[in-house]
């Protein structure tokens, strides 16, 4: 009993100690999945839209479709500038997140707050 006791205590104080580290781990691990999710999606938005113009530019054949492909060009400029937006948006998002977990799980590791 006297041993289970005492094993029981170091359990405690272990968990007491690498709670916050532990904690932080999961913290990293997630919000580096979550930026790399972010570029995987923007790398694939833009080769998309890379690429549609790619086949556009191909079709070009004649004045009028090099007209259209130039009208065709400004609209995907517009496209990529409000995607590369939304982007920085995401990215804020994902750092704002991050620093307030962060800020909340120092606090809660300090010896004060417990």
């Amino acid at each position: 009993m006297l041993y289970g006791d005492l094993f029981s205590n170091m359990n405690a104080q272990y968990k007491n100690v690498f709670e916050p580290y532990t904690k932080f781990n999961s913290l990293v691990a997630k919000n580096f999945a979550d930026l790399t999710n972010l570029q995987l999606e923007a790398a694939r938005n833009y080769a998309n839209i890379g690429l549609a113009q790619m086949f556009a530019n191909s079709e070009v054949k004649d004045m009028q479709s090099m007209v259209n492909c130039t009208t065709k060009q400004l609209e995907t400029m517009n496209k990529l500038s409000q995607q590369m937006i939304e982007d920085g948006k995401k990215l804020a998002t994902l750092t704002t997140e991050f620093k307030s977990e962060f800020e909340k799980l120092v606090s809660e590791s300090m010896p004060n707050n417990k």
